[in-house]
């Protein structure tokens, strides 16, 4: 009955998860986070795949039974890491950082080590060993895989909280307490799950978890810019429309519009990838200044971006742009890439009556006169 019932719920979530993945399989996206979300599913519904085959074969006596039972529990086990330290990674560049390859063989070090260890116990039944009536038994040195599952996912978890309690922007610390929510699901079913051999909660509660983030996903694009998981054209004008409401003689409503400088030079001349990556990099700098006001970001379109926020005079609005120049300088000595980021800054205050429209309107001939400015050398 308990195994029947442990293949029903395997069942039901790759079922749920192979709709996932088709879906995002036909995503043409190739951005970092899609990317990695996209191997997390696979890995999950590998390892439910896995689960059920276990489960069919535990104590079934056939040719070839208990070496194939060896097989499986050996590749579960081991990929089972893998699958753990590519959640960690992803769990990165949700955090803004940069998966390079030396981070990469840093996070998955640890499931190598694994993946090996499971494979030798094959032949030495050191992690794990098959009775001779086909029962799966835990070895000796079980207690080491079960440390290092712990760790790899404690690992991520607190780096979350840190980054909560020092993170400024609302909407960082936002996206933080919802993955924080959504990664104690595998956690708790895997510290669950420890004690018992074969109990059903490890990946059907990380299968719970990837489908609340799908649909956490799918609501998001909606209002965020899938590229740099900035608000989007559609949030302005309820955001202007509440913001314009805001307006005093002391707090005063401005509009920037913003635009990166030779942008069709880094896609022609080092690929639409390093074009994607150039908006993220830009996108991550101006989150962080408009951390700093009241206001929001978003992507206006292309290279385009908008920021909306209240001032206290025009003094303000100066150290803001002055602000967003300097971190793109910085960022252009602190980082090695092969292009530079560099930004032109427009403005334009509210004034009562106005549409978004027109505000948008001033703050863009304000950029274009600040290229002209630029150009000429002034």
């Amino acid at each position: 009955m308990v195994q029947a019932i442990h293949i029903e719920i395997n069942i039901l979530c790759l079922l749920i998860l192979i709709v996932i993945a088709d879906q995002t399989r036909k995503s043409v996206s190739q951005q970092m986070n899609r990317v990695l979300y996209r191997y997390t599913v696979y890995g999950i519904i590998f390892s439910l795949a896995l689960d059920t085959v276990w489960m069919l074969i535990e104590g079934k006596m056939f040719p070839g039974a208990v070496l194939l039972n060896k097989v499986v529990n050996a590749v579960f086990l081991g990929t089972g890491t893998v699958f753990i330290c590519i959640w960690y990674l992803y769990t990165l560049q949700m955090l803004g950082y940069t998966i390079s390859r030396n981070l990469t063989l840093l996070v998955m070090a640890p499931a190598a080590f694994c993946m090996i260890i499971n494979l030798i116990s094959i032949k030495t039944g050191w992690i794990f060993y098959v009775t001779d009536n086909n029962q799966y038994m835990w070895g000796p040195g079980f207690p080491v895989q079960q440390v290092i599952v712990v760790t790899l996912l404690l690992i991520p978890l607190i780096h979350l909280i840190i980054s909560f309690f020092t993170r400024k922007s609302q909407d960082d610390r936002k996206m933080i307490s919802k993955m924080i929510g959504l990664y104690m699901l595998p956690v708790i079913g895997t510290l669950a799950a420890l004690p018992y051999a074969g109990m059903p909660a490890a990946w059907p509660c990380a299968a719970i978890a990837i489908v609340l983030i799908y649909i956490d996903n799918q609501d998001s694009e909606i209002l965020r810019d899938s590229l740099t998981g900035l608000n989007n054209r559609k949030t302005l004008k309820s955001a202007f429309a509440y913001y314009s409401k805001q307006t005093s003689d002391v707090k005063n409503l401005y509009v920037f519009m913003m635009d990166l400088d030779h942008f069709k030079t880094i896609n022609d001349t080092y690929g639409h990838t390093a074009g994607d990556q150039a908006l993220i990099d830009a996108s991550r700098l101006l989150k962080k200044a408009v951390s700093q006001i009241s206001g929001i970001v978003a992507r206006y379109g292309g290279d385009e971006f908008l920021i909306m926020g209240f001032f206290n005079g025009e003094s303000a609005v100066l150290d803001l742009k002055d602000h967003i120049s300097a971190d793109f300088e910085k960022w252009n000595l602190e980082n090695e890439a092969p292009y530079k980021l560099m930004i032109s800054i427009g403005y334009s205050q509210y004034r009562e009556g106005q549409t978004l429209d027109e505000v948008v309107k001033a703050a863009d001939e304000s950029l274009y006169e600040e290229k002209i400015r630029r150009k000429s050398g002034r």
